[in-house]
């Protein structure tokens, strides 16, 4: 008898879970957004199969347009034919200085009054004797008061300056001689000047 119970009541515990174990498989994401994507379609070809369909009216009769004639335009002008050019001039002072100057050499003292940091070009006018012509560049620390020797003859300055308020220096008009070997003539450069002092 006790099998017999045993039996029963394994049954009716096995068919509840029975009935419980076969679930529904559930949709995932992305079936769930295809399917809201083709109800979407589904409407809007609705919506567009029941708007009613265009209708053509009749044309109506227009006159054609009258061709008004063109003005009649003067022959273009002739032209001379183009020149070409060699290319751009050089400048004939602005090259480096040779490593062996043929022209005598002069000590100029270029002293710092700018209170920046100067980035100094200084250049011939014209060239010396020998042909040279040439332009020196310097970098001057602040009130920096090198003594550089340089090709005797005349020149032109032009200096850019950083510091708390940047600015440029130049010679301007004034052309800077410098030809005599036993002077050591001083050039100032000021924030905005460079000149003989």
């Amino acid at each position: 008898m006790k099998i017999k119970f045993l039996y029963i009541l394994s049954i009716l515990i096995i068919i509840p879970l029975a009935a419980c174990g076969t679930a529904q498989p559930a949709m995932s994401s992305a079936d769930i957004a295809n399917t809201a994507v083709a109800d979407a379609w589904i409407a809007i070809t609705q919506t567009q199969a029941a708007l009613p369909t265009a209708t053509l009216a009749p044309p109506t009769a227009t006159p054609e347009p009258t061709l008004v004639p063109l003005p009649t335009l003067p022959p273009f002008p002739t032209l001379a034919p183009a020149t070409v050019s060699a290319g751009p001039t050089i400048d004939p002072c602005n090259q480096v200085p040779p490593i062996e100057p043929q022209g005598a050499l002069v000590k100029v003292k270029f002293v710092n009054k700018s209170e920046g940091i100067v980035n100094l070009s200084f250049g011939m006018s014209y060239p010396n004797d020998k042909g040279e012509c040439v332009t020196y560049s310097y970098v001057l620390g602040v009130f920096d008061e090198p003594i550089v020797t340089v090709l005797a003859g005349c020149y032109w300055g032009w200096a850019w300056i950083t510091g708390k308020e940047p600015s440029v220096a130049r010679t301007g008009s004034t052309i800077l001689c410098v030809t005599d070997p036993s002077k050591i003539p001083p050039i100032w450069i000021t924030k905005e000047t460079i000149y003989f002092h």
